[in-house]
């Protein structure tokens, strides 16, 4: 494995700041799904982000992503501001 590999990415580590990694990895128990699972997490360390940047992340298709989102939603564990979505 290279080095270059092991190196944080600036962009992952901005939404981690003060926060132990603990508390990085802790999904809400009520999310299931592996899919659910990878946009909460997703949504958790970046921040926030647009349907657009998570289908292309994620390479998931929006109708996917809109029905992943609408029951994190649903379960308060994401917000919408606009077309930008984060975590609750």
């Amino acid at each position: 494995m290279s080095t270059q590999a092991l190196e944080a990415n600036p962009a992952t580590e901005l939404g981690r700041q003060n926060r132990t990694p603990i508390e990085t990895l802790r999904i809400p128990e009520r999310v299931t799904s592996a899919q659910a699972k990878l946009v909460y997490f997703y949504l958790d360390t970046r921040g926030t982000a647009t349907v657009d940047e998570l289908g292309t992340a994620l390479r998931m298709p929006k109708l996917t992503l809109f029905s992943i989102l609408q029951t994190l939603g649903e379960y308060d564990l994401v917000v919408r501001d606009g077309d930008a979505v984060s975590t609750a």
